[in-house]
């Protein structure tokens, strides 16, 4: 018995065999029906998929014998390896000197040999697919080339699987970067409240008691301290908001009657100033989830008044239904927002520097969680907006 070779890539071989995770698995249908036909086809009695592991073969599907593994020193396997390019076709096994005193040969479980290189997309010999029959036996040209076919399909199988092995691996890892994330967020923002309040109520208790002791610039140093403390409040809270509906459950859904709808969340609002609202018609009903929704127009309105710059604000809320989409929008009269910043003002922290009505800066995390939610409605959001003359967000839902 010759052993075969040792390939000079073997250890490059051998990582691409286990970046497959496929050694010691379980056995799975896709593999074995590929060694049951191609023993129908060769009409042989044993078909075995066998890997070729640094110590030993191991037999991904095994058909007719009753072993999962060999050494590797006495494998066929091992001669298809070391000379990939090429099929190892052995008609009469007793005839060879590589095989003759092998011991499945002496032990009459291998007459012929038939192996088909399994070779992965980067030229690495895996192993092989191959057929035996106890006595000796030649193949039709057909059965071989059937046989490359479905080595072929081996690969496939393995390509298959190492690509959902990466893609799981990467799911959970970023699984993980989210919860270490969402974890971070929450201590964070929590352990930062409860200073900013003592910080406000200090600011505005200085004020009150001492006030009329500092000067001009004392007064509004202290004015500085008590906005800075709300501004960084909103901020944290903007946080919370943001990651606080990553797992919400949307597919809940309810009948929404619409109109009913917009002019709860506009009370919720409070809403000072000269504002004209104008309301979805009456009849304008859908299904949707109400926790996810509610949201989604709660941010949309209260920037439409937030960031009005007319003396009489108007917002309009309206609602299409076209065939199987509910177009919702709420459109504003105020500055508008040049298009080159369509996208910027969906990115988290993406803010355009103006302030409100109020003289307050944006947090730049309310339409991102607007955009969040909408996606895990299966929707979009689209903006329309005309400097000087206003902005319409248009969301559209599946009914």
């Amino acid at each position: 018995m010759i052993a075969a070779p040792i390939p000079a890539n073997d250890r490059q071989r051998l990582d691409a065999l286990l970046s497959y995770k496929v050694l010691d698995t379980e056995a799975e249908n896709d593999f074995d029906d590929i060694t049951k036909l191609a023993a129908e086809i060769c009409e042989s009695p044993i078909s075995i998929i066998t890997l070729l592991d640094e110590q030993r073969q191991w037999f991904k599907s095994c058909i007719g014998l009753d072993i999962t593994e060999s050494p590797r020193e006495t494998s066929f396997c091992g001669h298809v390896v070391a000379n990939p390019t090429e099929n190892l076709i052995v008609e009469d096994v007793k005839d060879d000197i590589r095989f003759h005193d092998n011991p499945f040969v002496t032990e009459g479980v291998i007459g012929a040999y038939a192996g088909i290189p399994i070779v992965n997309p980067e030229g690495f010999a895996l192993g092989a697919l191959c057929v035996i029959d106890d006595k000796a036996k030649k193949l039709e040209p057909f059965q071989i080339k059937a046989l490359e076919k479905l080595a072929n399909q081996v690969t496939k199988l393995l390509e298959l699987r190492r690509n959902n092995y990466k893609l799981t691996e990467s799911h959970n890892a970023l699984s993980q970067r989210y919860k270490d994330l969402e974890q971070f967020s929450h201590v964070v923002s929590h352990d930062i409240k409860s200073p900013l309040n003592n910080i406000m109520q200090l600011s505005e208790f200085f004020t009150d008691m001492y006030g009329q002791s500092l000067d001009e610039n004392g007064r509004q140093m202290i004015g500085y301290i008590g906005q800075s403390a709300k501004e960084l409040k909103s901020l944290v809270d903007g946080i919370l908001e943001h990651y606080k509906y990553d797992t919400l459950d949307v597919t809940q859904r309810e009948k929404i009657r619409y109109k009913e709808f917009v002019e709860y969340i506009v009370n919720l609002l409070n809403v000072k100033g000269d504002f004209e609202f104008i309301y979805p018609d009456e009849k304008s009903r859908f299904w949707s989830n109400k926790m996810a929704l509610g949201q989604v127009l709660y941010n949309l309105i209260a920037n439409a008044i937030k960031y009005n710059d007319k003396e009489k604000g108007i917002v309009e809320i309206g609602c299409d239904l076209k065939g199987d989409e509910v177009i919702l929008f709420v459109k504003d009269n105020g500055p508008g927002i040049p298009e080159s910043q369509f996208k910027k003002i969906f990115e988290i922290f993406g803010t355009l520097g103006t302030t409100d009505r109020s003289g307050n800066k944006g947090t730049g995390i309310g339409l991102s969680t607007v955009s969040k939610l909408i996606q895990k409605l299966g929707g979009r959001i689209e903006v329309e907006s005309e400097l000087g003359h206003g902005s319409t967000f248009k969301v559209y839902l599946k009914k």
